[in-house]
């Protein structure tokens, strides 16, 4: 089951600088000597600055959205595997009383000839 987790990896590891590439935003990055211009620059880059944080915040909802789902299909998992679970042991305590009866019945079967 590790194997293709490795794959994955291997994948992921071997494609990191273009990952990297899409995945980080092109924030300007200009010098500017004049004063206006800098003022202007900067204004640009918080722009950008918060449209970055606004689409962050947005990607965080959409993950913790999709987190609690998981979490709630994880406790329903979780909910039905103890139900299963205390059947089989009914199950297996009916087997084994069902056993000892069978050993018991032909022991007394034994020791009554």
């Amino acid at each position: 089951m590790a194997v293709p987790w490795l794959v994955v990896g291997n994948l992921v590891l071997n494609n990191l600088d273009k990952i990297i590439g899409v995945v980080r935003p092109g924030f300007t990055r200009k010098k500017v000597e004049v004063a206006s211009a800098q003022f202007d620059l900067l204004n640009q880059q918080i722009v950008e600055l918060q449209g970055a944080a606004s689409t962050n915040a947005e990607q965080i909802q959409q993950l913790a959205a999709q987190v609690k789902e998981v979490v709630a299909a994880l406790a329903q998992a979780a909910t039905e595997a103890a139900a299963q679970r205390a059947a089989v042991r009914k199950w297996s305590y009916a087997a084994v009383s069902m056993s000892v009866i069978a050993v018991l019945i032909s022991a007394g079967s034994l020791l009554a000839r």
